[in-house]
């Protein structure tokens, strides 16, 4: 059992579950894993609970990164999004591997934070205990979730590949279509501005 002093939980769980077929939940499980295997900045692996929730122990600063792509491939794979909520905080128990019997601030922080966001109408929140932070991240995910709220099937096929290749080229290779149809989905994406987000969130974080 580990104890740290600053982790991020991401918490989950899917829009319209019910409406998700078997195939699209295997095709999207198997994206996940492909994308978070062998990630870096997981430091415990995703979990599944009560059938369309999940939870994953991460990095902080590449926190928001990592729950963009989540939710970049629940879309592209289920046709619907899902409800993501980031606690950044202390963990006083952590197994390893197990991030459903782990416990912590961060863990409270999160879940009870994705609790209210269906009653809010919300996809994609975060929450700290840093007074000084709190409210600009709060209100860079409200915009950052106007800009998600809005991406098409096909935007998030090619949003969940693009910090994974290197190239637009390489993206269009692996979704067999034009590059400059790369360019045009990222464009309509809004990735430029979600790169902007990304950038100011890890600088951000690290001041916490």
């Amino acid at each position: 059992m580990k104890k740290y002093k600053n982790i991020a939980i991401i918490t989950g769980d899917l829009v319209k579950s019910s409406n998700i077929s078997s195939d699209q939940l295997k095709q999207m499980n198997d994206k996940l894993d492909i994308f978070l295997e062998k990630n870096p900045n997981v430091m415990l692996p995703l979990a599944y609970y009560r059938g369309d929730s999940f939870q994953l122990m991460v990095e902080p600063a590449k926190s928001a990164e990592i729950a963009l792509i989540i939710q970049s491939i629940v879309l592209s794979t289920t046709e619907t999004l899902a409800r993501i909520s980031i606690g950044i905080g202390s963990a006083s128990k952590v197994i390893t591997g197990n991030v459903l019997q782990s416990e912590g601030e961060a863990f409270h922080l999160s879940g009870h934070q994705l609790d209210k966001m269906k009653d809010e109408g919300r996809i994609f929140k975060i929450a700290t205990q840093s007074k000084i932070h709190q409210p600009m991240l709060a209100g860079s995910f409200h915009l950052t979730e106007n800009i998600i709220s809005g991406w098409k099937t096909g935007q998030a096929s090619v949003v969940s590949l693009v910090t994974r290749c290197k190239t637009q080229k390489e993206i269009a290779w692996k979704l067999n279509i034009n590059e400059s149809s790369v360019s045009k989905a990222l464009k309509s994406a809004g990735w430029a501005a979600i790169k902007s987000f990304l950038e100011g969130y890890e600088q951000t974080i690290k001041m916490i």
